[in-house]
């Protein structure tokens, strides 16, 4: 009897031989692609070239090919369903690659849940409410915050750079991380020492790289040099007035852990599983023919029972048995058993497993579907909402850092004085259906009273409250008017009184 072979094994031994498995991320990136960088002090890095090139060095070669994984995998270009050595690859044999961005939706559903709605900062002082307003108008903050929450949960790290331009406007750009790194301190507080942002362009067929560096005092530029090179021949210094390291950076742990790094091994084996069901699926249209019997080739050749098949048409012939009666013939196609249930559960699981993991809920499960009250959202992302916490306190930290450097220049130029941070809060919505009618009925059961004002902002299709409550106001008049003249005119709708 022949061996029945199932769905995503190997048909030959040889596959054995050429297949490498699947080195997860992991294993390809150690915790030293993404170490922070210390020293004693900035005069130990900065006054020796040969630290500085190496720590730049290092970022570059070391960290970076981390963060261009991540980058990948939020893009759809997933790395192990593409590498040649990891997958099975037969002549002859279809070869589909699928993959599958889980990263962008994980992504996605964080930073929509997080700064959807803009996040609110909001001061004891009056005159920093103006200061902060001003400032976020300018830089459109709401935007930005966003993106750095975006790179931050992507990457595990966000860089915000913060300047003051020709026009004394005071501005925030977000800076790449493959192009900047912070240097901290030995103490506990980890306090910044320096920022580097090293710029890459082309000129010509030469890469060029330029080099700036961050102080608390200065920004030191560097002559255009290369990264095979890297020659640091200072060009300028700079002094600047924000009091600290102007560029901040966001962390959402102190491991600097993405939202979906701890989860890339599940998503390839996802890529894998559909990948190879997709590969099956070709491949069982290409089934062998099997022809068993004795056969009277007399009549036909090999050749003409190719043809045969070719056209969808075959005609058997018997061949004689010894004792003279025919020997039976039949045909047939063999192809490798399909485990659909096994294996639709399986990809089922994985799937379940990057949800759970992750932390971030798959709203297309049945669990999610129908109406459901803001109480019983709660805890169906209860796991969610804690890691939420976490990467709210560190981003916390760094808008609080903003906004210190802020006010520091600001009192710096005398646009202000005295103003300071004491008292200023940072505010998160979260940015997810809510259950309103839930929320009035529970009030109004209770006993409570809400405005006409309130009830009329929470209607979506209407724009502005103020005009709908004056247009309201004024058909009340209206109509107390009309029942006036009619009392005085002989009654109600003509009827006498």
């Amino acid at each position: 009897m022949a061996e029945h072979l199932k769905a995503n094994e190997f048909e030959y031994g040889d596959d054995l031989k050429k297949y490498t498995a699947v080195k997860s991320f992991q294993a390809i990136f150690k915790p030293s692609a993404n170490f922070h960088y210390r020293a004693e002090s900035a005069e130990k890095i900065l006054d020796d070239p040969k630290k500085l090139r190496a720590m730049i060095r290092d970022h570059h070669e070391n960290q970076c090919p981390r963060l261009a994984a991540l980058d990948d995998y939020s893009k759809a270009r997933n790395n192990a369903v593409y590498d040649n050595e990891s997958r099975r690859v037969e002549q002859g044999k279809a070869d589909h690659r699928a993959a599958h961005n889980f990263a962008k939706i994980i992504n996605t559903f964080d930073v929509g849940y997080n700064t959807g709605i803009p996040i609110k900062k909001i001061s004891a002082s009056d005159k920093v409410n103006a200061i902060i307003q001003e400032y976020d108008d300018l830089n459109d903050v709401a935007a930005l915050d966003s993106e750095l929450w975006r790179d931050m949960k992507k990457y595990g790290r966000a860089y915000e750079l913060q300047y003051r331009n020709g026009k004394d406007e005071d501005r925030s750009v977000i800076s790449s991380v493959f192009e900047t790194f912070v240097c901290y301190g030995l103490d506990v507080e980890r306090t910044p020492l320096f920022a580097v942002r090293y710029l890459k362009y082309q000129l010509g067929t030469t890469e060029k790289v330029v080099i700036n560096v961050y102080t608390d005092s200065e920004i030191i530029t560097y002559k255009p040099t290369t990264m095979a090179s890297l020659r640091l021949v200072e060009e300028k210094r700079e002094p600047h007035q924000w009091g600290e390291v102007p560029i901040t950076e966001y962390s959402p742990n102190r491991y600097r852990m993405g939202g979906y790094e701890d989860v890339i091994p599940l998503i390839d084996l996802y890529d894998a599983a559909q990948s190879d069901t997709a590969n099956y699926m070709t491949d069982f249209n290409d089934a062998t023919l099997v022809i068993s019997g004795d056969l009277d080739l007399g009549k036909y050749s090999v050749d003409d029972y190719i043809k045969m098949k070719r056209n969808n048409l075959l005609l058997l012939r018997n061949g004689i048995n010894p004792d003279g009666s025919r020997s039976e013939t039949s045909a047939g196609y063999i192809y490798k058993e399909y485990d659909v249930n096994g294996t639709e559960a399986y990809k089922d699981r994985l799937q379940s497993d990057i949800h759970k993991i992750s932390f971030v809920p798959d709203l297309t499960d049945k669990e999610f579907s129908g109406t459901q009250s803001g109480e019983a959202m709660k805890y169906k992302i209860f796991g969610f909402l804690q890691d939420v916490s976490t990467s709210q306190r560190g981003f916390t930290k760094g808008l609080m850092r903003r906004y210190r450097l802020l006010l520091n220049i600001k009192n710096y130029v005398r646009e202000s004085s005295g103003a300071n941070l004491e008292g200023l809060e940072i505010k998160y919505t979260p940015n997810l259906p809510k259950a309103v009618f839930d929320e009035l009925k529970a009030i109004i059961d209770a006993g409570g009273e809400i405005s006409q004002e309130t009830l009329l902002s929470l209607a979506s299709f209407i724009e502005d409250v103020q005009a709908e409550i004056g247009r309201v106001k004024e058909e009340q008049t209206a109509h107390a008017d009309r029942n006036i003249t009619q009392i005085f005119n002989g009654g109600y709708n003509g009827e006498e009184q």
